[in-house]
């Protein structure tokens, strides 16, 4: 009976010391019970700390990821609701978004005036921007190609540097896809853009033969540039519809990977000897009249193109944008040029 009795004692403080231990947990909050409700759970504050190589689940919850750009890594929104744009704002429209402001020359470009409505002017890049006008318009993004101003910037919100013409048309719509949190879109928007492009070769292949040699002169008040296959139309001219270039342009400008080619009036028909003759003229201080200077001398009229009456004008405000959103509708205006000009 005694050695009963004690057994009993014994399994009954254990039970005791057992409940102690439990109570004790619940109190210091270290038991994880399985029906804690849901909003328990999402009211975690986001920075308690985890370990592993994992991505944290606070930081995914905090909506911020880290962006590594040309001036190092910044911590960006994963899908940025206010962004200021420098330079990038027809990626942005392409995409579905908005800036709240950007630079001032955007306002100019007639294939993006409608899109630009809303958007706030924060000046010029090069010139002058307003730092006030950006800070009031609280951007969570800031995303510009201008180095020099990158410091003043960053102080305003985060701050990603992009050098203007890292990448075409199709690697900003990827780009900017990701940066954006709209990859979806960004596939989208390139499926749409290939299947505009095929149409378009289409009917160019129909005005312009496969042999034809096509160049872009750009004419302004002091001086003259020959055209690669990114700006002034290059890119939808040689990339997009793949028409030729004249063996000097491609030799040391396409093949140069440069934007454009400063030449002098003398080899103007070494460089726009071409079938066909894309002439841009930047009309402001002198520049209209030095471009009818050009097209009474010697050289000009020597011209293939001028020869047989295929010098195509490019205008300046439409055709000067590298965006996306711009490229997408010089594929039509191009067109629409061609046709036009054919008669």
């Amino acid at each position: 009976m005694k050695a009963t009795s004690r057994y009993r004692l014994l399994i009954a403080g254990a039970l005791i010391a057992l409940l102690l231990l439990v109570a004790c947990g619940k109190n210091n909050g270290t038991e994880a019970s399985p029906s804690a409700s849901p909003s328990a759970e999402s009211s975690a504050p986001a920075s308690a700390a985890t370990s592993g190589s994992e991505t944290p689940a606070a930081d995914q919850e905090s909506g911020m990821r880290i962006y590594e750009h040309a001036l190092g890594s910044t911590e960006i929104p994963t899908h940025p609701q206010r962004v200021v744009s420098i330079q990038y704002t027809g990626a942005m429209l392409a995409l579905g978004v908005k800036p709240v402001g950007a630079d001032d020359e955007w306002s100019v470009y007639p294939l993006l005036r409608e899109e630009w409505a809303g958007i706030e002017d924060v000046g010029d890049p090069w010139t002058g921007l307003n730092l006030e006008k950006i800070i009031s318009l609280q951007p969570d993004l800031i995303v510009t190609h201008v180095e020099q101003t990158y410091e003043q910037l960053e102080k305003i919100a985060p701050t990603i540097f992009i050098p203007w013409l890292k990448y075409d048309v199709r690697g900003q719509i990827a780009e900017f896809g990701d940066i954006l949190g709209k990859q979806e879109e960004a596939a989208e928007w390139l499926a749409d853009f290939d299947a505009k492009v095929d149409a378009a070769k289409l009917k160019a292949a129909e005005l312009i033969g496969p042999d034809e040699t096509v160049a872009i002169l750009n004419i302004r008040p002091k001086n003259q540039f020959v055209y690669g296959n990114s700006a002034m139309g290059g890119y939808v001219i040689y990339q997009a519809l793949g028409l030729k270039a004249p063996e000097a342009i491609q030799r040391d400008v396409i093949d140069q990977q440069l934007a454009m080619l400063e030449i002098s009036e003398e080899v103007i028909g070494d460089y726009a000897s071409a079938d066909h003759v894309f002439l841009s003229v930047l009309e402001a201080d002198g520049g209209k009249e030095r471009a009818e200077e050009i097209k009474k001398s010697g050289i000009w009229a020597k011209l293939p193109a001028v020869r047989n009456d295929r010098v195509h004008d490019l205008d300046w405000d439409t055709y000067f944008t590298t965006d996306p959103l711009s490229t997408l509708k010089q594929l039509d205006t191009f067109i629409e040029l061609l046709e036009r000009d054919r008669g």
